[in-house]
Order: structure tokens, then C-alpha cells, then sequence
């Protein structure tokens, strides 16, 4: 028995997407089709202009329409500053003594995290339980199965502003699509990106877009803070720019074609810019004391800028012992999804069934019916 599951990735000045089936009897994910799409109707995943928007996501699902003949799953990854994140705890009391924890316990711990002096201008996206605590006992992973009457739970929050939501979901409800659960991008790439180990010696997961950077750091194996800033890597075409005399859209080009090592100016001018927003990337990071207090050892550098170069750089920017490019491991693909660009789509789709198989945390979903109203929109219905 087979599934497909779809992930929209809103990063920064484009979408990508990413289309796989998986296998249910063997847990088997196959990756059968990637896209990326710039678009001028979206920020992040901020809505700027609604017709723009429509139009761009309905063009999206008419591709994959393609591929799938039954109802996908949806996620869709969010991405943008209308986000913000805390760490948080929660409690439930078990009501009988000999009452063994189960999933009723634990969901009730986990939602019970969240703040009641919440401001209203926001509204829980995502709830990722870290640790559980039973009768003192700290540092247990799953409480399932165990008793006491006590469940204390530590949580990572991930919040977004209201209006920015609901602009989104009208969007998505415009092109036919009314059935799906949202994640944080950033997210998803921490917790399928950064090994066990760089997690407990402490890592920076940083993923740097054309003009956006989402970026976690671990401590001890718990996620301690996230970023989503509003720059990228056009600071460094806008530097190769200002240096040809030309436009941004020029420099992007040239920049595509650009062999390292062919023009000593031009690699000073790109070695002196990707410092310059490495520098400006850390700059932001220093503003949490989370950061100040548990600085990172290790770095996962992902993300369409993503490049050996770019590595070496930011391993001396940021001091850390180790870096590496973010990988997926035993990807199985019948599409190019291991470039750079699409690691976000991907460990949407990792991190979701994941957390379905572990039953784990809370994550906003949206229900009612998902690729009827797609194809009625597209006007594909009867082909399927």
C-alpha cells in the first residue's frame, strides 16, 4: 500500500516542492518529482498580493497533478520574521494512582505548554516535546508505558502572527487546497538535518536562502533556539552587482555560471561578501542569550547558497570545531532532490512522517477535503 505525500516549501523568493510516495509496509520514502518556482506574489510565506497568489500555488498543483492519481497529504512549510519561537513547559496530573501514562497523558502535558497569556496576535503553529520529567525524574525521551502521577513536559513553541496565517490559508483555500498540516521549515531541517551526536556536543543547523536564513541551535540535545531573518544570499549578488555595475538579476546569472578560481576579483569580491553576510547572520544570533550562553561547536550549513566555500568561511566566522554540508542519507530519489535548494522540502516530508510514526507533538492541521477540490479547480476532476 502506497501514499503520496506533497511538501511546499515557502522559501524566501521562490516556492519548492517536493512530491513522494511512501511505502507503508516497508517505510520506504521514494522521492518521484522536485520543483521550484520563483514567485513575486510571496515573501516567505507572507502573502503580498492574493490574485498573484492563488495563481502561483494553483500552477503548482496543476505540475504535480501529473504525477499522483490519488489524494496526496499535504504539509506546508513555513518560512519568514512573522514567526517566533520559545521554549516552554507543561504539566498534567495523572488521576489515578496506578493509571500508566499513555498518549491521553502526554498530549495533555503538551498542549497544557502552551502560555494562557499568549498574545492573541499569534497563534500556535507547532508544539515539539523535548523531554519529559515523571515525579522528578528528568530526561525521559517517551513516558508511554510508565507510571507515576505527575508529567511535566519541556517544549519547543513555534508561533505565527494571525493575519499572516489566515492570509495564507485563504490563499491556499483559493486554489482548491482546504486539507493540510503546517510546520516551520526551519524546524524540520533541525530535527532531520543535525545528527544525534552534534546535537549533544551542540550544533548550529543554518540554512541560508536567495533572501532568507532559518536558522536552530542545540544544546545537549535539546533545541534551544530558532531564527527566521530576512536576508540571504542576494547580499552577496548584490555585491558582485555593485561591482560589474549592473542589476541584481545580471549578477544572479553571473553568479550561476561562475567557476571559483577563474578571476582573482571576482573571488576576493565573493570572499569578502559571503563574510559580510556570515558576520551580519551571526550579528542577529548574538541577540539571543540562549546563543550567548550554549555557543555552538558544530555547523550544518544546508540551503541554496549551501557550497564548500561558503563552508570554510562560516567555520571560521562562527569558531566551531566541526562543519559539514547537511546530507539526507540513503535518499531515494528518481529526481535531482539532493541539490541544496530543495533541503527544505525534503525534511518537511522526513520530519512529518517521523513524527507521525512516534505519534509525537502537535502540529496545526487544516481538514476538509484536499485533491477533489484541487482538480475541480484545475479542471482535472474527470480525469482521475
Amino acid at each position: 500500500m502506497s501514499r503520496n505525500i506533497l511538501s511546499l516549501d515557502f522559501y524566501g523568493g521562490e516556492i519548492t516542492a517536493a512530491l513522494a510516495a511512501l511505502d507503508e509496509e516497508t517505510s520506504t520514502l521514494r522521492l518521484r518529482h522536485v520543483l521550484r518556482r520563483p514567485t513575486r506574489a510571496f515573501s516567505g510565506a507572507f502573502v503580498r498580493d492574493m490574485q498573484g497568489a492563488q495563481e502561483e500555488i494553483s500552477a503548482i498543483f496543476s505540475e504535480i497533478s501529473q504525477y499522483v492519481s490519488i489524494d496526496p497529504s499535504v504539509v506546508i512549510g513555513l518560512r519568514g520574521n512573522f514567526l517566533s519561537f520559545k521554549r516552554a513547559s507543561g504539566f498534567n496530573t495523572v488521576d489515578s494512582r496506578n493509571k500508566i501514562i499513555g498518549e491521553r497523558e502526554m498530549q495533555s502535558a503538551i498542549k497544557n505548554s502552551i502560555p494562557p497569556n499568549l498574545s492573541e496576535t499569534l497563534d500556535v503553529v507547532d508544539i515539539l516535546p523535548q523531554t519529559y520529567t515523571i515525579e522528578g525524574n528528568t530526561g525521559i525521551k517517551n513516558p508511554k508505558g510508565l507510571m507515576g502521577l505527575t508529567l511535566e513536559v519541556e517544549t519547543f513553541l513555534s508561533c505565527a502572527l494571525v493575519t499572516h496565517l489566515n492570509n495564507l490559508y485563504n490563499a491556499l483555500a483559493a486554489s482548491g487546497c482546504s486539507e493540510y498540516q503546517v510546520l516551520p521549515t526551519g524546524i524540520a531541517l533541525g530535527e532531520t538535518l543535525a545528527r544525534p551526536e552534534e546535537r549533544q556536543a551542540g550544533v548550529l543547523v543554518l540554512d541560508i536562502g536567495q533572501n532568507a536564513v532559518s536558522a536552530l541551535m542545540y544544546h545537549k540535545d535539546a533545541l534551544m533556539d530558532a531564527w527566521e531573518l530576512p536576508f540571504g544570499r542576494d547580499a552577496i549578488a548584490q555585491a558582485v552587482a555593485d561591482l560589474l555595475q549592473n542589476d541584481l538579476e545580471t549578477a544572479r546569472e553571473v553568479l550561476k555560471d561562475y567557476e571559483p578560481g577563474t578571476d582573482d576579483i571576482m573571488d576576493d569580491v565573493l570572499e569578502d561578501a559571503a563574510a559580510k553576510l556570515l558576520q551580519d547572520i551571526k550579528k542577529e544570533l548574538l541577540r539571543s542569550l540562549l546563543f550567548l550562553s550554549y555557543p555552538p561547536t558544530r555547523l550544518v550549513l544546508c540551503g541554496e547558497a549551501a557550497d564548500k566555500n561558503l563552508l570554510k568561511t562560516a567555520k571560521q566566522i562562527f569558531g566551531v570545531r566541526k562543519a559539514r554540508l547537511a546530507s539526507f542519507d540513503d535518499l531515494i530519489a528518481d529526481c535531482p532532490a539532493d541539490e541544496p535548494v530543495y533541503c527544505g522540502a525534503v525534511s518537511l516530508l522526513m520530519h512529518t512522517l517521523e513524527r507521525e510514526q512516534k505519534r509525537l507533538g502537535v502540529a496545526q492541521t487544516k481538514e476538509t477535503g484536499l485533491l477533489d477540490g484541487l482538480l475541480d479547480k484545475l479542471g482535472l476532476s474527470e480525469l482521475f
